[in-house]
């Protein structure tokens, strides 16, 4: 059984087919799907026919319980508390860019995580905003020395630049270590932003794997190897939103089943594919 860790948001995909101008009303195309990357991870796995664990908190409101009802009926088990309002991540599209507006709302905790969730667990991921802001990120701590005596492998996600902002480079650095990750997955951006060269591994990992979207995946070894692995084209695109989470879910399934870290880095632009064809984070059309 795959764990996540992190948070469950509303997303609100906004696409601009001009760039807006202040003070002048726009006409826009909207959507709205779900956010947050462990969330995310959970549900595409159980669509890939995993048996994944989701824990984190939303708000105790409609929106919040709507969306754990619907991680629950995708077969994921929801151990999320209700408090506060649920978080939202607003996402523009358009003229070249893409930008995300984050207010967490509730999914900056709970304040304390039960180690009986982790009974059954095979593999856990947890992505880096869990890290950055309390009572989350100190019960996240509190938990990791549970994982280790446990010895269940761990998959980080990289840091964005919100969470390096909250966070920092160095304690993620020292977080990398101090939590033995079976392996990092991070962007191109990601990786730079931690200070590392391009074919610098993440010291403490056992594998760091860099996405760059199109581009080949780099996956470095402690040793020093680095493999190049190619990103199939795509016949057709509708959509980005969730494709990283996707990436990881395809990933993290391959190497429950013993994959090596290139092997799992195939079975993870697969699933991007399919998620890159459908109007958010999902495989299904």
């Amino acid at each position: 059984m795959l764990l996540t860790i992190g948070d469950l948001l509303e997303e609100i995909l906004i696409r601009l087919d001009a760039a807006p101008v202040r003070g002048i009303d726009s006409s826009v195309r909207s959507a709205r799907v779900r956010g947050g990357s462990a969330a995310n991870v959970a549900a595409i796995d159980a669509e890939i026919g995993g048996t994944p664990r989701f824990v984190g908190q939303v708000g105790d409101d409609a929106l919040g319980h709507a969306l754990v009802d619907d991680l629950s009926s995708r077969g994921v088990d929801v151990r999320g508390a209700h408090l506060g309002s649920t978080g939202v991540i607003v996402t523009t599209v358009g003229q070249g860019a893409r930008t995300r507006l984050i207010d967490r709302g509730a999914s900056r905790g709970p304040a304390r995580l039960d180690p009986g969730t982790l009974d059954g667990v095979a593999q856990i991921y947890i992505a880096a905003s869990a890290f950055t802001e309390d009572p989350l990120a100190t019960a996240v701590d509190q938990l990791l020395a549970e994982i280790r005596d446990r010895r269940i492998p761990l998959v980080l996600g990289g840091p964005s630049a919100a969470d390096l902002g909250l966070f920092g480079a160095e304690p993620f650095h020292e977080l990398v270590r101090t939590a033995r990750a079976d392996a990092v997955v991070l962007n191109r951006f990601e990786h730079r932003s931690l200070g590392l060269h391009p074919r610098e591994a993440l010291g403490g990992a056992g594998a760091t794997i860099i996405t760059a979207g199109a581009r080949p995946t780099l996956v470095l070894t402690p040793k020093g190897d680095a493999d190049s692995v190619p990103v199939p084209p795509i016949d057709t695109l509708r959509d980005r939103t969730g494709a990283g989470d996707a990436f990881l879910a395809g990933f993290l399934s391959s190497r429950r089943t013993g994959a090596d870290p290139v092997s799992a880095t195939h079975a993870g632009h697969r699933i991007a594919a399919r998620v890159l064809r459908n109007l958010g984070p999902t495989t299904k059309a």
